[in-house]
């Protein structure tokens, strides 16, 4: 890699590329499905994606466990094809987005259950 910023901050980044995979199996994987879960089962709370919902509704929890493990294929296959350090970006969008939704279904189900 190169010595400028960018390429200093892949670096930094492709050194993290274990820890990301696990922030992402944490919270795009157990805590996503756990925060779902929740709000189908406690409470009429609607899906956002089409896909979840239909899923969910075919196979409940299942259904959700089925879409994140082809989720994470999709993304271990794209993470494999591409060349270190760009790859880093799989894991470390998958965190991200992870830890966005579940605060969010978080914030939804505080609301939902303290009001």
């Amino acid at each position: 890699m190169d010595d400028s910023p960018v390429g200093a901050a892949l670096n930094g980044f492709a050194e993290m590329t274990p820890w990301l995979w696990w922030l992402s199996i944490t919270f795009y994987g157990i805590g996503d499905i756990l925060t779902t879960a929740t709000t189908q089962l406690s409470s009429p709370i609607a899906e956002g994606s089409p896909v979840v919902e239909s899923a969910a509704a075919a196979y409940g929890i299942w259904g959700l466990v089925g879409l994140k493990i082809v989720a994470f294929a999709v993304a271990y296959g794209v993470w494999y094809s591409v060349d270190s350090p760009h790859n880093v970006g799989v894991p470390l969008a998958l965190s991200v987005l992870g830890v966005g939704l579940t605060t969010w279904n978080l914030v939804v189900i505080s609301a939902v259950f303290s009001g």
